[in-house]
């Protein structure tokens, strides 16, 4: 091979490494560019919806079941219904803590939930125990606290009531447990609209059979639905409902 040919051949040599050089250049800035816009496509695009558990929990109900017996009072007054109940040994607390600490001794009231406050607890007086002394209890609260309504069921011996008193006036109630105990003001339409039967003092119901509507037994069941068109159904309440999470646990004085 002579010199003329020598020089062609490192000619086309230089000429390839030159297109491959300008290739790979090409090649890596395409990428690059192809990587910018995908980053940028991500940075600019609208994030998604959050997945995480924020919405359940804020839609689970404070309540995992319904109390059998509870007040309503009409009020967002924390303190105040603290006053008037007597609550000794008052502790703040959550829902989750305040709801652990309801006994046969001890009541929770809940913070402000849709302009009401709840008061838990077996320890509440009811009707069933001694009329007088709930109609007192009631009476007195009401008065100092406006209006009040009162809750109770016991699905076992089905016995129930539920009564509402405002500034110290009765203007519904009624409690049975095995006969009509109290039978104070007209059926509220929310009654009627339900079904609920109540009886007269001294009037019985009549002998179960398999034919007969056994209304005394089926106001047990109905008392939730009584108190979420009166005031509000426990089992409701979730965090988009409160307005606070603090509540108030404490022990009850029969005597106040």
């Amino acid at each position: 091979m002579g010199p003329t040919d020598q020089s062609i051949l490192a000619y086309f040599l230089m000429v390839l490494l030159a297109t491959a050089v300008v290739g790979v250049s090409l090649g890596v800035a395409l990428i690059g560019h192809w990587a910018r816009r995908r980053q940028v496509g991500f940075t600019i695009a609208p994030k998604s919806p959050k997945t995480d558990d924020s919405e359940a929990q804020c839609s689970f109900p404070f309540f995992c079941e319904r109390p059998t017996r509870w007040l309503a009072i009409r009020t967002t007054n924390l303190a105040k219904v603290q006053k008037a109940i007597g609550l000794h040994n008052p502790t703040p607390c959550s829902w989750a803590d305040g709801l652990a600490r309801v006994t046969e001794k001890r009541l929770f009231l809940s913070p402000p939930v849709q302009g009401w406050v709840l008061v838990v607890g077996q320890c509440l007086p009811e009707p069933m125990d001694d009329v007088d002394d709930f109609y007192k209890f009631i009476v007195k609260l009401s008065r100092e606290l406006g209006q009040v309504q009162f809750f109770s069921f016991n699905k076992v011996v089905n016995h129930h009531a539920w009564v509402r008193a405002d500034s110290g006036k009765i203007y519904r109630a009624y409690a049975w447990a095995g006969e009509t105990l109290w039978n104070e003001g007209d059926a509220t339409a929310a009654e009627e609209a339900l079904g609920m039967r109540c009886y007269d003092y001294g009037e019985a119901p009549q002998p179960v059979t398999f034919s007969t509507n056994q209304s005394h037994l089926a106001n047990s069941e109905k008392v939730v639905q009584l108190a979420a068109r009166w005031s509000i159904d426990p089992l409701s309440i979730n965090h988009y409902s409160v307005q606070s999470t603090w509540g108030i646990a404490g022990d009850l004085s029969h005597s106040s």
